[in-house]
């Protein structure tokens, strides 16, 4: 009877590991085109680690003087994620991060 329920907690987990695979690769198809096709090789990871870790890039600055007009982006977050415009239900990308 342990055996049962170890082996189904086992597979319960793996399941479980294996949708959320699932999801970040939904998550990486909802990325605009020009993260997906841009010729900087590190975009498309740059955009994921926002998306994943955004929280942790609201704490550093950027260096490329993009705080000023047309961007005003406050930290490295903004280069990626527009805040202004992203809900809690939908990510609005800013091309910025794209290169």
């Amino acid at each position: 009877m342990r055996g049962n329920i170890f082996l189904w907690a086992v597979s319960a987990i793996i399941f479980s590991l294996f949708l959320a695979g699932c999801s970040e690769e939904n998550s990486v198809s909802a990325l605009p085109d020009y993260v997906t096709e841009a010729a900087h090789p590190g975009a498309l990871e740059a955009y994921k680690y926002a998306v994943s870790h955004g929280d942790y890039l609201e704490y550093i600055p950027c260096y490329c003087n993009c705080q000023i007009d047309p961007f005003y982006h406050e930290n490295v977050k903004d280069c990626f994620i527009n805040n202004r415009e992203s809900t809690e239900e939908q990510i609005v990308y800013d091309p910025h991060g794209a290169g």
